[in-house]
């Protein structure tokens, strides 16, 4: 065994680059790369150890920091990209929000999000989207008002977003053609929702319909949208930086300083967990209203932060996501909400699964 705390060994009989290089626990292409750096150009090492008497190898401190090195690009190398590509996303995620607040009942939503990428030259990627099969603690909404939102939403899907490589929603695809959607089924929409509650509720959303920002705002400021259109370099991340997030919809964005870490221990995926603080100091009346008042007596609201990645090691896809929030005000929590996606398995998958199973 090589005695890896001298600087130089003497080449035995049936020595080869390779041997000498594994017992060290480094490449060959290292060793031969270290030896060659620092001896005399007569006793340099080509293809072999023909005529070669002894080697020039790394301290242990060297070696290990080679080691480190190897690790991390292998590493580097069973995440996705840091640029966007066609096969990330599942074609659809079983989607839960969770909503907890003291002195209220808790609200759980389930839905199916659908979603269709396709790379387009010079802008990005199209992401269509599509949210179907709403629940309410377990019960299809049967109440007017969520029976209008759902069905108002549904005439518009699916919306097609522009993505940039880096990831994130930077606008719509066609911004008019979701107008037009809304326009055309509203008489359908009429016809099974008759009375002036419906029709109120119809104009106003045609009306948001009608303003890009507003709409896009909407989408963009909600935390489903956020946490499935990520930045892809937020995976990638070794120190600490700073990202502006929506934490209350229809609110306006804050600085939040995040931190990520990177769990390769499973052989099928890597989790990516990010943590984070807000730093900007806005009271929470603030960012409950979506205003930013010139001067407010209250202290600032405190968000502890959390976003959990699961990404396949060979496919690179997104398997899972999940975020959570504690929202506190005035030392107390006001809220504490939790999101989990889990990409569906394919129909074919699953027919194969249960014919193997029988």
């Amino acid at each position: 065994m090589i005695n890896i705390s001298i600087s130089t060994y003497d080449v035995r009989k049936g020595d080869t680059l390779e041997s000498v290089a594994a017992e060290l626990g480094i490449s060959s292409e290292e060793l031969k790369r270290y030896h060659n750096s620092y001896c005399d150009l007569k006793e340099l090492i080509g293809y072999d150890l023909k005529n070669v008497r002894s080697i020039l190898i790394p301290s242990a401190d060297k070696i290990a920091e080679l080691k480190k090195n190897k690790t991390l690009v292998s590493r580097n190398n069973e995440l996705p990209s840091k640029y966007l590509f066609e096969n990330f996303y599942a074609k659809q995620y079983e989607v839960k929000e969770h909503f907890e607040k003291p002195d209220a009942e808790n609200l759980i939503i389930d839905y199916t999000v659908s979603v269709n990428i396709r790379e387009i030259k010079g802008r990005g990627f199209i992401a269509e989207v599509k949210s179907s099969g709403f629940k309410k603690n377990d019960e299809t909404p049967d109440d007017k008002i969520s029976q209008l939102s759902i069905a108002s939403m549904e005439s518009i899907y699916p919306v097609s977003f522009i993505i940039p490589a880096q990831g994130r929603i930077n606008g719509f695809y066609d911004h008019k053609e979701i107008a037009k959607k809304f326009k055309d089924k509203r008489p359908d929409l009429e016809d099974f929702f008759v009375g002036e509650v419906s029709q109120i509720y119809f104009d106003k959303f045609q009306n948001c319909l009608k303003d890009e920002n507003f709409l896009l705002n909407q989408f963009r400021s909600t935390m489903m949208y956020q946490v499935l259109f990520l930045k892809m370099d937020w995976l990638h991340k070794n120190k600490p930086w700073e990202e502006e997030l929506y934490l209350i919809q229809n609110s306006f964005p804050v600085k939040c300083l995040l931190e990520a870490e990177c769990d390769h221990e499973n052989s099928e995926y890597i989790e990516t967990t990010i943590h984070g603080n807000i730093t900007d100091e806005y009271c929470l009346q603030e960012l409950l209203k979506g205003v930013k008042f010139s001067e407010c007596n209250d202290e600032p609201a405190v968000g502890e932060i959390n976003f959990r990645y699961k990404t396949n090691k060979q496919t690179k896809h997104l398997l899972e996501a999940e975020f959570d929030i504690v929202l506190m005000n005035e030392g107390e929590i006001y809220n504490t909400y939790k999101l989990i996606l889990i990409a569906k398995k394919e129909e074919k998958r699953i027919k194969k699964f249960s014919t193997l199973a029988e």
